[in-house]
């Protein structure tokens, strides 16, 4: 069995009913007719209690999405998680019903996949920025997955699965400032550039560590 938990705009709503994974879920609710920033968590029912459909948990894809609604030009959202090519595709549907272009493709990489561990802290972090932050991944450039969120002095850990063989992986830190999500980098205004890439070859399971120092304004990165 299986449900789902949906934020707006952070704001975390009444829990879905339960069905099958096999089976089609639903879950309907009313919006001011602007933009809204939707997040949507599945959660399986395990061992007698809920959790989240998660690499953390042991399941074969991280069944979290996040994208922007805008409610007067989309009236209905479907999501669909496939297990097999660890795929989250996203389609939003018009007024009339009609399917507007996919929104959101996470990944179309097939084949066998690796665990990636990407643990990371702020360092020297001063009083009145403590950002809420999150990292996101790039695989080839495809956006691959995102991180939940926590302030910087707290850091945080990211678990997903990328695939095996030659890859350049891209991890961006994000801050949300004045409800918007920007790329930590110098262009931005911030001290130091957040953003690590590397050309490496997927044969094993990643770990990254990052220490982001605020005050020598740089990181050290660990990849292993």
């Amino acid at each position: 069995m299986n449900r789902s938990r949906v934020s707006v705009d952070g704001t975390f709503l009444p829990v879905s009913g339960s069905c099958r994974q096999s089976d089609w879920g639903s879950y309907s609710l009313k919006l001011s007719r602007t933009k809204h920033t939707i997040k949507f968590i599945n959660e399986a029912f395990y061992e007698g209690k809920w959790i989240e459909h998660t690499f953390e948990n042991k399941f074969s894809i991280n069944a979290i999405c996040e994208f922007d609604l805008d409610v007067k030009e989309v009236s209905k959202v479907q999501i669909e998680f496939d297990l097999d090519g660890s795929d989250i595709s996203i389609v939003q549907f018009d007024l009339n019903g009609k399917a507007l272009v996919e929104r959101e493709k996470k990944t179309t990489f097939k084949g066998k996949h690796y665990p990636m561990e990407i643990d990371w802290r702020f360092t020297h972090v001063e009083s009145g920025y403590n950002h809420v932050s999150r990292m996101q991944v790039f695989v080839d450039d495809v956006e691959y997955g995102t991180s939940e969120q926590s302030i910087e002095s707290m850091g945080g850990k990211f678990l997903l699965k990328i695939p095996k063989g030659m890859h350049r992986i891209r991890i961006v830190n994000q801050s949300l400032i004045d409800g918007a999500w920007q790329d930590h980098t110098i262009v931005n205004n911030y001290s130091v550039e957040a953003v690590y890439e590397k050309l490496i070859e997927v044969k094993k399971n990643v770990r990254v560590t990052l220490v982001i120092d605020l005050n020598d304004e740089e990181t050290v990165n660990k990849w292993e």
